[in-house]
Protein backbone atom coordinates (compact mmCIF):
# COMPACT_ATOMS: atom_id res chain seq x y z
CA UNK A 1 0.00 0.00 0.00
CA UNK A 2 0.90 3.41 -0.85
CA UNK A 3 1.85 5.79 1.92
CA UNK A 4 0.01 8.98 2.51
CA UNK A 5 2.77 10.95 2.21
CA UNK A 6 4.05 9.58 -1.56
CA UNK A 7 0.47 10.29 -2.69
CA UNK A 8 0.98 13.98 -1.29
CA UNK A 9 4.45 14.27 -2.90
CA UNK A 10 3.16 13.16 -6.07
CA UNK A 11 0.12 15.31 -6.38
CA UNK A 12 2.61 18.16 -5.19
CA UNK A 13 4.81 17.55 -8.00
CA UNK A 14 2.39 17.23 -10.49
CA UNK A 15 0.96 20.49 -9.88
CA UNK A 16 4.41 21.78 -10.06
CA UNK A 17 4.88 20.58 -13.30
CA UNK A 18 1.53 21.75 -14.85
CA UNK A 19 2.26 25.34 -13.52
CA UNK A 20 5.89 24.76 -14.94
CA UNK A 21 5.65 23.79 -18.32
CA UNK A 22 9.04 23.58 -20.51
CA UNK A 23 9.09 25.26 -23.41
CA UNK A 24 8.93 23.93 -26.69
CA UNK A 25 7.43 25.25 -30.10
CA UNK A 26 6.81 21.95 -31.95
CA UNK A 27 7.43 23.74 -35.53
CA UNK A 28 6.19 22.12 -38.64
CA UNK A 29 9.07 20.70 -40.71
CA UNK A 30 8.50 22.59 -44.30
CA UNK A 31 9.88 21.14 -47.90
CA UNK A 32 8.74 23.04 -50.81
CA UNK A 33 8.00 20.68 -53.42
CA UNK A 34 7.82 17.69 -51.42
CA UNK A 35 6.58 16.25 -48.41
CA UNK A 36 7.18 15.58 -44.59
CA UNK A 37 5.93 12.31 -43.00
CA UNK A 38 6.52 12.07 -39.52
CA UNK A 39 5.93 9.14 -37.43
CA UNK A 40 6.43 7.20 -33.78
CA UNK A 41 7.30 3.70 -32.96
CA UNK A 42 7.82 1.93 -30.24
CA UNK A 43 10.57 0.31 -31.71
CA UNK A 44 12.04 3.05 -34.28
CA UNK A 45 11.18 5.71 -31.82
CA UNK A 46 10.25 9.25 -33.91
CA UNK A 47 11.22 9.45 -37.13
CA UNK A 48 10.77 11.76 -40.11
CA UNK A 49 10.75 10.64 -44.09
CA UNK A 50 11.32 13.29 -46.81
CA UNK A 51 9.81 13.20 -50.25
CA UNK A 52 10.14 15.48 -53.11
CA UNK A 53 7.50 16.15 -55.64
CA UNK A 54 7.89 14.02 -59.41
CA UNK A 55 10.68 15.83 -61.03
CA UNK A 56 12.56 17.00 -58.33
CA UNK A 57 15.77 15.33 -56.52
CA UNK A 58 15.84 15.17 -52.60
CA UNK A 59 19.25 16.73 -51.13
CA UNK A 60 19.65 14.88 -48.27
CA UNK A 61 18.94 11.50 -46.44
CA UNK A 62 15.07 10.52 -46.95
CA UNK A 63 15.17 9.47 -43.42
CA UNK A 64 15.69 11.56 -39.83
CA UNK A 65 15.23 9.19 -36.76
CA UNK A 66 15.28 10.31 -33.35
CA UNK A 67 14.98 13.87 -32.21
CA UNK A 68 17.88 16.98 -32.12
CA UNK A 69 19.51 18.54 -34.84
CA UNK A 70 17.86 18.08 -38.37
CA UNK A 71 19.73 18.82 -41.49
CA UNK A 72 17.56 20.96 -44.21
CA UNK A 73 16.70 19.10 -47.15
CA UNK A 74 15.91 20.64 -50.59
CA UNK A 75 14.26 19.33 -53.53
CA UNK A 76 15.65 20.42 -56.70
CA UNK A 77 15.68 20.40 -60.27
CA UNK A 78 17.95 21.68 -63.04
CA UNK A 79 17.12 24.92 -65.10
CA UNK A 80 18.85 27.14 -63.43
CA UNK A 81 20.98 30.00 -64.79
CA UNK A 82 24.88 29.55 -64.73
CA UNK A 83 26.30 31.82 -61.32
CA UNK A 84 28.84 34.51 -62.39
CA UNK A 85 32.06 34.08 -60.24
CA UNK A 86 32.62 36.19 -57.31
CA UNK A 87 35.28 38.35 -56.53
CA UNK A 88 38.26 36.70 -54.72
CA UNK A 89 37.05 33.04 -55.10
CA UNK A 90 34.75 30.45 -57.39
CA UNK A 91 31.64 28.74 -57.60
CA UNK A 92 31.38 25.36 -58.39
CA UNK A 93 28.57 23.80 -59.82
CA UNK A 94 27.40 20.22 -59.81
CA UNK A 95 27.25 18.24 -63.34
CA UNK A 96 23.64 17.52 -62.88
CA UNK A 97 22.66 21.69 -62.23
CA UNK A 98 20.99 20.52 -58.63
CA UNK A 99 23.59 22.44 -56.55
CA UNK A 100 26.10 24.85 -56.63
CA UNK A 101 28.51 25.71 -53.99
CA UNK A 102 31.06 28.39 -53.39
CA UNK A 103 34.82 28.44 -52.31
CA UNK A 104 36.84 31.45 -51.26
CA UNK A 105 40.74 32.11 -52.39
CA UNK A 106 43.83 32.13 -49.89
CA UNK A 107 43.39 34.71 -47.54
CA UNK A 108 40.08 34.68 -47.55
CA UNK A 109 36.93 33.91 -45.38
CA UNK A 110 33.38 32.71 -46.54
CA UNK A 111 30.72 35.52 -45.31
CA UNK A 112 27.15 33.91 -45.56
CA UNK A 113 26.15 30.85 -47.23
CA UNK A 114 28.45 28.33 -48.98
CA UNK A 115 25.72 26.14 -50.98
CA UNK A 116 22.58 26.63 -52.58
CA UNK A 117 20.00 24.52 -54.64
CA UNK A 118 18.31 25.04 -57.82
CA UNK A 119 14.53 24.93 -58.10
CA UNK A 120 13.91 24.68 -61.81
CA UNK A 121 14.24 28.16 -62.33
CA UNK A 122 16.00 30.34 -59.78
CA UNK A 123 18.69 29.39 -57.03
CA UNK A 124 17.21 29.08 -53.16
CA UNK A 125 19.76 30.41 -51.56
CA UNK A 126 22.01 33.78 -51.92
CA UNK A 127 25.72 32.48 -51.84
CA UNK A 128 27.98 34.20 -49.67
CA UNK A 129 31.04 36.80 -50.74
CA UNK A 130 34.33 35.97 -49.96
CA UNK A 131 35.87 38.59 -47.51
CA UNK A 132 39.30 39.69 -46.46
CA UNK A 133 40.49 37.12 -43.36
CA UNK A 134 41.37 39.22 -40.67
CA UNK A 135 40.03 42.14 -41.51
CA UNK A 136 39.16 44.46 -38.29
CA UNK A 137 36.17 46.74 -39.55
CA UNK A 138 34.42 48.56 -37.26
CA UNK A 139 34.67 45.63 -34.64
CA UNK A 140 31.37 44.63 -35.35
CA UNK A 141 29.91 41.09 -36.16
CA UNK A 142 26.50 39.55 -36.92
CA UNK A 143 28.20 35.96 -37.44
CA UNK A 144 27.86 35.68 -41.22
CA UNK A 145 31.89 35.41 -41.06
CA UNK A 146 33.08 31.50 -40.95
CA UNK A 147 35.50 32.97 -38.99
CA UNK A 148 32.95 34.30 -36.56
CA UNK A 149 34.91 37.68 -36.72
CA UNK A 150 37.18 36.58 -33.79
CA UNK A 151 34.91 35.39 -31.62
CA UNK A 152 35.19 31.63 -29.94
CA UNK A 153 33.89 29.68 -27.21
CA UNK A 154 36.07 28.36 -24.16
CA UNK A 155 37.89 24.93 -24.60
CA UNK A 156 35.11 22.19 -23.43
CA UNK A 157 33.34 19.08 -23.88
CA UNK A 158 30.95 19.38 -24.63
CA UNK A 159 30.97 22.52 -26.56
CA UNK A 160 27.09 24.13 -26.02
CA UNK A 161 27.98 27.74 -28.10
CA UNK A 162 27.52 26.52 -31.69
CA UNK A 163 27.36 28.89 -34.72
CA UNK A 164 23.79 27.77 -36.42
CA UNK A 165 22.60 28.60 -39.96
CA UNK A 166 19.32 29.11 -40.75
CA UNK A 167 19.66 28.13 -44.00
CA UNK A 168 20.76 24.07 -42.72
CA UNK A 169 20.07 23.96 -39.47
CA UNK A 170 16.66 23.02 -37.90
CA UNK A 171 15.18 21.59 -34.40
CA UNK A 172 11.89 21.38 -34.55
CA UNK A 173 11.60 21.31 -30.26
CA UNK A 174 13.39 25.05 -30.34
CA UNK A 175 11.96 28.13 -31.02
CA UNK A 176 14.81 29.89 -32.35
CA UNK A 177 15.45 29.44 -35.75
CA UNK A 178 15.85 32.14 -37.74
CA UNK A 179 18.72 35.17 -36.94
CA UNK A 180 18.07 38.63 -36.34
CA UNK A 181 19.62 40.33 -39.18
CA UNK A 182 17.74 38.71 -41.97
CA UNK A 183 15.18 36.99 -39.84
CA UNK A 184 14.52 34.07 -42.46
CA UNK A 185 14.69 31.01 -43.03
CA UNK A 186 17.20 30.40 -45.50
CA UNK A 187 19.57 33.29 -44.95
CA UNK A 188 21.47 34.57 -41.78
CA UNK A 189 23.89 32.94 -38.90
CA UNK A 190 23.87 33.41 -35.70
CA UNK A 191 25.16 32.12 -32.11
CA UNK A 192 22.94 29.66 -29.88
CA UNK A 193 23.49 27.60 -26.78
CA UNK A 194 22.92 24.29 -27.44
CA UNK A 195 21.57 22.35 -23.88
CA UNK A 196 23.28 19.14 -23.86
CA UNK A 197 22.73 16.38 -20.77
CA UNK A 198 26.23 16.47 -18.41
CA UNK A 199 27.07 19.98 -19.60
CA UNK A 200 27.54 20.94 -16.03
CA UNK A 201 30.19 23.39 -16.05
CA UNK A 202 30.97 27.04 -16.83
CA UNK A 203 31.30 27.78 -20.62
CA UNK A 204 32.37 31.45 -22.01
CA UNK A 205 31.98 32.87 -25.61
CA UNK A 206 34.29 35.60 -26.15
CA UNK A 207 35.62 38.16 -28.32
CA UNK A 208 38.41 39.06 -29.99
CA UNK A 209 41.34 41.09 -28.24
CA UNK A 210 40.11 45.01 -28.70
CA UNK A 211 42.32 48.12 -28.52
CA UNK A 212 42.00 49.90 -25.49
CA UNK A 213 42.11 53.52 -27.37
CA UNK A 214 37.91 52.19 -28.74
CA UNK A 215 37.08 53.08 -24.36
CA UNK A 216 38.91 56.52 -24.50
CA UNK A 217 36.70 59.48 -23.53
CA UNK A 218 34.52 57.17 -21.53
CA UNK A 219 31.51 57.12 -24.24
CA UNK A 220 31.71 53.26 -25.29
CA UNK A 221 28.88 50.88 -25.26
CA UNK A 222 28.77 47.17 -26.36
CA UNK A 223 25.25 46.81 -27.95
CA UNK A 224 24.20 42.60 -28.49
CA UNK A 225 20.80 41.02 -29.69
CA UNK A 226 19.64 38.29 -27.31
CA UNK A 227 17.35 35.42 -27.61
CA UNK A 228 16.46 34.13 -24.51
CA UNK A 229 13.07 31.92 -23.92
CA UNK A 230 12.00 29.29 -22.08
CA UNK A 231 11.42 27.81 -18.35
CA UNK A 232 14.16 27.18 -15.93
CA UNK A 233 16.34 29.45 -18.11
CA UNK A 234 19.73 29.80 -16.09
CA UNK A 235 21.70 33.67 -15.70
CA UNK A 236 23.52 35.02 -18.61
CA UNK A 237 26.26 37.33 -17.62
CA UNK A 238 27.85 39.64 -20.00
CA UNK A 239 31.72 41.10 -18.87
CA UNK A 240 34.51 43.02 -19.80
CA UNK A 241 37.95 41.61 -19.02
CA UNK A 242 41.45 42.47 -19.64
CA UNK A 243 42.98 40.84 -22.89
CA UNK A 244 46.03 39.59 -20.67
CA UNK A 245 43.74 38.08 -17.85
CA UNK A 246 42.51 34.22 -18.28
CA UNK A 247 38.75 34.12 -18.45
CA UNK A 248 38.90 31.44 -15.98
CA UNK A 249 40.43 33.88 -13.94
CA UNK A 250 38.38 36.27 -14.29
CA UNK A 251 35.25 34.64 -13.49
CA UNK A 252 36.49 32.53 -10.67
CA UNK A 253 37.94 35.29 -8.91
CA UNK A 254 37.08 38.68 -10.21
CA UNK A 255 33.80 38.09 -11.84
CA UNK A 256 32.04 40.70 -9.26
CA UNK A 257 34.07 43.47 -10.63
CA UNK A 258 33.94 42.80 -14.17
CA UNK A 259 30.48 41.59 -14.81
CA UNK A 260 28.76 44.43 -16.49
CA UNK A 261 25.01 42.41 -16.60
CA UNK A 262 23.38 39.78 -16.08
CA UNK A 263 20.05 38.75 -17.51
CA UNK A 264 17.98 36.12 -16.33
CA UNK A 265 14.98 34.16 -16.79
CA UNK A 266 12.37 34.11 -19.44
CA UNK A 267 12.77 37.36 -22.00
CA UNK A 268 9.76 36.56 -24.28
CA UNK A 269 10.04 34.45 -27.68
CA UNK A 270 11.80 37.50 -29.52
CA UNK A 271 15.06 38.86 -29.72
CA UNK A 272 15.71 41.83 -27.82
CA UNK A 273 18.49 44.77 -27.54
CA UNK A 274 20.87 45.12 -24.50
CA UNK A 275 23.76 47.73 -23.64
CA UNK A 276 26.44 47.96 -21.54
CA UNK A 277 28.32 51.01 -20.56
CA UNK A 278 32.16 50.11 -21.09
CA UNK A 279 34.45 52.21 -18.64
CA UNK A 280 37.62 53.16 -19.73
CA UNK A 281 40.42 50.38 -19.95
CA UNK A 282 43.66 50.56 -18.81
CA UNK A 283 44.89 47.99 -21.49
CA UNK A 284 43.23 45.76 -24.15
CA UNK A 285 40.10 44.24 -23.62
CA UNK A 286 37.95 41.59 -23.86
CA UNK A 287 33.81 41.04 -23.51
CA UNK A 288 32.84 37.69 -22.46
CA UNK A 289 29.11 36.01 -22.25
CA UNK A 290 29.13 33.30 -19.80
CA UNK A 291 25.91 31.06 -18.70
CA UNK A 292 26.79 28.14 -16.07
CA UNK A 293 25.06 24.71 -16.11
CA UNK A 294 23.03 24.59 -19.88
CA UNK A 295 22.10 20.92 -19.23
CA UNK A 296 19.46 22.41 -17.11
CA UNK A 297 17.96 24.87 -19.76
CA UNK A 298 14.56 24.08 -21.02
CA UNK A 299 14.49 26.91 -23.70
CA UNK A 300 17.11 29.32 -26.15
CA UNK A 301 20.12 31.37 -25.63
CA UNK A 302 21.05 33.21 -29.03
CA UNK A 303 23.42 36.14 -29.57
CA UNK A 304 23.80 38.16 -32.45
CA UNK A 305 24.87 41.21 -34.09
CA UNK A 306 27.33 42.78 -31.69
CA UNK A 307 28.38 45.83 -31.88
CA UNK A 308 30.22 49.04 -30.31
CA UNK A 309 28.32 52.40 -30.12
CA UNK A 310 31.07 55.41 -29.49
CA UNK A 311 28.54 58.06 -28.05
CA UNK A 312 27.46 59.51 -24.96
CA UNK A 313 23.55 59.12 -25.41
CA UNK A 314 23.08 55.65 -26.97
CA UNK A 315 20.46 54.62 -28.88
CA UNK A 316 19.23 50.60 -27.74
CA UNK A 317 16.85 51.04 -30.95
Amino acid sequence: MVSADILWALRLFMIYTVIQPIASCELDIKLHNGQVTESSSWFLGDSIKFQCNRGFSLQGKTWHLGGGNIAKRYCAKAGCNVIKKPDNGNVFTAIDGLKAEIECDAGFVLSGNSFTYCNGTTWIIKLGACQMANSIGDYSCDFEREDQCGWEASKAIPQPWKRISAAADFRKDKCLQQDHTFQSDIEGHFIRLHTQVHASRTYHFISPIYPRNLTLGHSLWFQFQLFMFGTELRDLAISVKPALMAVEDMWKSYGHIYTKLTVSGDQGPNWKSHLIAIDEMESDFQVVFTVMDPSSIHGDIGIDDVKFIKTETPNLF
